[in-house]
């Protein structure tokens, strides 16, 4: 399962779901450029909930933030002094929510962490 977040509002005491991204940074920078014209709308109440889904995530969508165990090996290694092996990294990564694991050999890097 994915966590899947989503930018919220009410308006005339109905929630709707304004915006979704995997990403929380993606429903954090819509909220800055469209508070405002949510707002003129009569949306109240604006924030982020997530969700667990199920659905895959599209890989074209999100290619910039997808990376496989040894592309996050070979990037983030010299961070730790090359101490932690691919496997450690990995742990490590989505321990601290830098990674969100996707697929067996795939991961969302969280870009805002």
């Amino acid at each position: 399962m994915n966590k899947y977040y989503e930018v919220t509002g009410t308006i005339e005491g109905t929630s709707e779901v304004l915006y979704g991204s995997y990403l929380r940074q993606d429903c954090k920078d819509e909220i800055d450029a469209e508070r405002e014209y949510w707002k003129a709308d009569g949306y109240k109440a604006i924030k982020i909930t997530s969700r667990e889904c199920t659905d895959e995530i599209d890989e074209e969508v999100y290619e910039d933030n997808l990376v496989t165990k040894e592309e996050l090996f070979l990037k983030h290694a010299p961070d730790f002094n090359f101490e932690l092996s691919a496997d450690e990294l990995v742990q490590e990564g989505l321990e601290r929510g830098f990674i969100t694991q996707v697929k067996p050999d795939l991961f969302l890097i969280n870009k805002s962490y």
